[in-house]
């Protein structure tokens, strides 16, 4: 039996893409991008990040995104990743954090992937972890007062040494 998550196609954004990403980033963070900030993170990298889509009988239907941007010496951000609340659960979330740093691997010029998590968002922590990111600071402060993150990182290995990374 094929699942729903198991018939998801994994691609770079579009422009078109950008209102369903504003809606899935709405309902998944209390302080969502503005649309400004998501187009120009789109238009300055859109290489690195990658959208969910479900295939359906008159158009396809984007369920979950992540947005990775290169940051220095070797480091990619994961800045964001968030699925549609209908669809959490289903394995979009490890498939597209996967996706995302197979793209980074492909690229050949991201030695680690590094991301801040909320340690009290329990699911998003445990998806982080089993998939191999290790903690590598904890910041009070990170956001502002009361807005504390973990600093997790994920090393890459180089192709051919592992295979598909998560697995």
């Amino acid at each position: 039996m094929t699942t729903i998550a198991e018939t998801v196609r994994y691609r770079a954004p579009t422009r078109a893409d950008l209102p369903d990403i504003q809606v899935i980033d709405g309902a998944a963070f209390r302080d969502r991008y503005p649309f400004f900030v998501l187009r120009q993170l789109l238009e300055a990298d859109s290489s690195r990040c990658v959208v969910a889509v479900e295939p359906g009988d008159d158009e396809d239907k984007l369920v979950g995104y992540a947005l990775t941007i290169m940051g220095d010496s070797g480091r990619a951000w994961l800045i964001s990743l968030a699925v549609s609340p209908d669809r959490r659960g289903c394995g979009y979330g490890r498939g597209l954090l996967r996706h995302s740093v197979w793209v980074c691997q492909q690229k050949g010029d991201v030695d680690e992937v590094w991301l801040t998590v909320d340690p009290k968002n329990v699911s998003a922590y445990k998806l982080f972890e089993d998939f191999g990111f290790v903690l590598r600071e904890h910041d009070e402060r990170y956001f502002g007062d009361n807005e504390p993150r973990d600093v997790l990182v994920y090393k890459l290995h180089r192709i051919g040494e592992k295979g598909y990374p998560g697995t």
